[in-house]
């Protein structure tokens, strides 16, 4: 099985000071990181966290960070990740201009390998799906 299921969790402080479209962010996250990574746009997984409550530093100065956890499974070559950490993270600064010019801001990315043992799930259909093959 080739790598997929790419959940992407964009993390960003309260005092951003760009408007955050999750749809706008997240499409065209999608579709730069289906061609830097090879990834389907139909497994795209994606969610936005704003974070109201959070310390950065001393505190002393302003600071925001927005940070993107792209969470697939493994096999995917060091090379490929860097390359999909540095294609999302050219994305997230093109959304984040006036937060990068106004704070001192801090916009990352890091690619999270999931193992495919442990990683459970079930989708709409698949308990019905069961159900009819035990009926037949």
């Amino acid at each position: 099985m080739g790598a997929t299921c790419p959940h992407l969790v964009l993390e960003y402080s309260g005092n951003v000071r760009d408007s955050v479209d999750p749809a706008a962010v997240f499409g065209k996250l999608h579709n730069t990181l289906a061609e830097a990574g090879g990834f389907r746009l139909q497994d795209f997984k994606s969610r936005a966290v704003p974070m109201d409550r959070y310390l950065i530093g001393d505190g002393s100065y302003e600071q925001s960070f927005v940070n993107l956890d792209i969470r697939t499974f493994a096999g995917k070559s060091v090379e490929a990740r860097a390359a999909i950490s540095e294609a999302a993270l050219a994305v997230l600064a093109e959304f984040f201009p006036a937060t990068l010019r106004e704070t001192a801001c801090d916009i990352s990315v890091q690619v999270t390998e999931l193992d495919r043992a442990s990683f459970a799930r079930t989708r709409s259909g698949d308990q019905t799906n069961s159900q009819e093959r035990k009926q037949s």
